[in-house]
């Protein structure tokens, strides 16, 4: 692993961005927690490989029956929008509550 990532003080605290590096990543559940959502995905859009893939699974918003407690739980289509702006290839697949994204630099 190079230096700057193993040890993130010896970068200002922060692990250095090592650039292209990365064929898939993947987000299970955890974009709709992000506080700065475009920053992530900006970050991993660097991360990626020419021809890598952004794999993203995340519950929508206003799946779930009104009466579920959990209702609102998932993804607004603004949220939405800050995931899949910018790419060049974005496919999505349903699956009930959830939307998968396959996302291509």
């Amino acid at each position: 692993m190079p230096e700057g990532l193993r040890d993130p003080s010896r970068c200002g605290g922060r692990p250095r961005d090592p650039g292209p590096a990365y064929m898939v990543i993947t987000c299970r559940l955890v974009y709709r927690w992000l506080d700065d959502k475009a920053a992530f995905v900006n970050r991993v859009r660097r991360l990626l490989v020419p021809g890598g893939t952004f794999w993203v699974v995340a519950e929508i918003t206003g799946r779930r029956k009104s009466t579920d407690p959990l209702q609102s739980l998932g993804i607004t289509p603004a949220e939405a929008e800050i995931l899949t702006a910018g790419w060049s290839v974005t496919r999505t697949h349903d699956l009930d509550v959830l939307r998968c994204y396959a996302l291509h630099p």
